[in-house]
């Protein structure tokens, strides 16, 4: 069955305990949280929907690999496993360029912290003594004293072939930023190969009336993205020409429900594992209320096998 999740994203930390208990009553698989500069925290808020939820596995999306000692960044997320029986999913990428010039953590190569950063993380986890000398990770003889019991998922927040090449290279799944069609997680799944975990976050409008209504909601926000230089990898210039409605049925997961379904359908069919829906800020109550009433039940009247072809290499 599909495994179908909810981002929250830019709310205030006093938000977190309350939307945390909706998206798990209400049924969703999946909570995610980002961690943008100048929000809240990414590991208090995952702590915080850890400690008030019993069943939905929990995300952080993503910790930027550039401003995290990987030993302390372990530590942490040594800890939200054990705590939460293992429903913590560890996310790192190596961070916008542009937050990360402005705090004055810009490394020499992106590419190379991100590869450091995650290569030692994975291996703390794991419970293994880690030295390193590399061009950002300096680490001497460091280990976990209480390491995960089972060592938590981890994903790359990659963009372009070469994180997709690295996750592949760590044995590490990738989360997908909003922005992905369909076809770019085809591709995305066959650089990756069959069995490491595809995580996708997709921009979400559903208005069980109207699809049109659905499908406005979201366009302002698909709108933006297209001119966005840093989404050149997901985007390219495939939506240069398209109509508003292409743009936001192949970006989104939009209008009425039977639309919902299918370009959920799609992501599926393209490679995806894990769908987490992403509203514009402000409807999230609204949103999780309607997809849990409306889409949820449908989704999980499906036999598994139609859906999600994957389901042994999930977890």
């Amino acid at each position: 069955m599909t495994q179908l999740g909810f981002k929250v994203d830019a709310r205030p930390a006093e938000d977190v305990a309350a939307l945390s208990r909706l998206v798990e009553s209400t049924g969703f698989d999946q909570l995610w949280f980002c961690e943008d500069l100048g929000l809240a925290g990414g590991v208090a808020q995952v702590a915080t929907a850890l400690a008030v939820t019993d069943r939905v596995d929990v995300g952080l999306g993503i910790a930027p690999a550039a401003v995290r000692n990987p030993m302390y960044l372990a530590m942490e997320f040594a800890s939200l496993a054990r705590l939460s029986g293992n429903r913590f999913h560890a996310g790192v990428g190596h961070g916008m360029p542009r937050w990360l010039h402005q705090v004055g953590q810009h490394p020499g190569s992106l590419m190379t912290c991100l590869a450091e950063v995650s290569e030692t993380v994975r291996d703390l986890l794991a419970g293994r003594r880690v030295s390193f000398n590399g061009d950002h990770v300096h680490l001497d003889a460091v280990v976990l004293e209480h390491p995960p019991l089972k060592a938590p998922p981890m994903s790359l927040g990659i963009r372009g072939p070469r994180g997709v090449e690295l996750a592949r290279a760590l044995g590490l799944g990738v989360i997908l930023a909003e922005g992905s069609s369909p076809d770019y997680v085809a591709r995305v799944r066959d650089a990756l190969g069959p069995d490491l975990p595809i995580t996708v976050f997709t921009w979400c409008s559903l208005d069980v009336d109207d699809a049109a209504a659905g499908f406005d909601g979201i366009w302002p926000t698909v709108e933006a993205a297209l001119e966005k230089p840093y989404l050149t990898h997901q985007l390219g210039d495939r939506f240069a020409d398209a109509s508003p409605r292409d743009a936001v049925t192949s970006l989104s997961v939009s209008g009425d429900v039977a639309s919902c379904l299918e370009s959920l359908d799609r992501l599926v069919a393209g490679g995806a594992d894990h769908v987490v829906l992403q509203p514009v800020r402000g409807r999230e109550e609204d949103q999780i209320a309607l997809f849990g009433a409306h889409v949820l039940p449908q989704l999980m009247a499906r036999p598994t096998t139609s859906v999600a072809p994957r389901e042994e290499s999930r977890r």
